[in-house]
């Protein structure tokens, strides 16, 4: 194989990967940036916190009585919680922390089935209120 088709099908592998993946280099980046960064894809609202999965559940809880909406699950451990909940329409949300270190933790929030930025907005912004 002549050294031109070589020097092009090595350009081409390498290449390749970067082109179908750059859709998830912000979040990748977004991710590595830390408490700054709200990242929403595939329905979900993303953040790191620079706080305690216990800090952060119990501003999770204070913001979903906030606005309005019932807790129907709130479940707490070491490293993670969940906060399931509903608001009055019948559209329901959850909230999942997960401890990144000891004083850290990202925090996940999802409302409806397909994904309601608006809403999971609404709810972030309850929480950091709380804070």
């Amino acid at each position: 194989m002549p050294k031109y088709f070589q020097k092009s099908l090595l350009g081409l592998a390498l290449i390749f990967p970067v082109m179908t993946t750059q859709g998830c280099v912000p979040l990748v980046v977004g991710a590595a940036a830390g408490g700054g960064v709200v990242a929403y894809a595939k329905g979900d609202l993303h953040k790191n916190f620079d706080n305690s999965v216990s800090d952060l559940h119990k501003a999770s809880l204070a913001a979903v009585k906030n606005i309005k909406a019932s807790v129907y699950l709130d479940k707490i451990g070491r490293h993670s919680a969940k906060i399931k909940f509903e608001f009055d329409d019948k559209e329901k949300g959850e909230i999942v922390i997960k401890a990144l270190t000891e004083r850290t933790a990202t925090l996940k929030i999802r409302v409806g089935l397909l994904g309601d930025e608006i809403r999971s907005q609404m709810v972030l912004n309850a929480l950091q209120k709380q804070l």
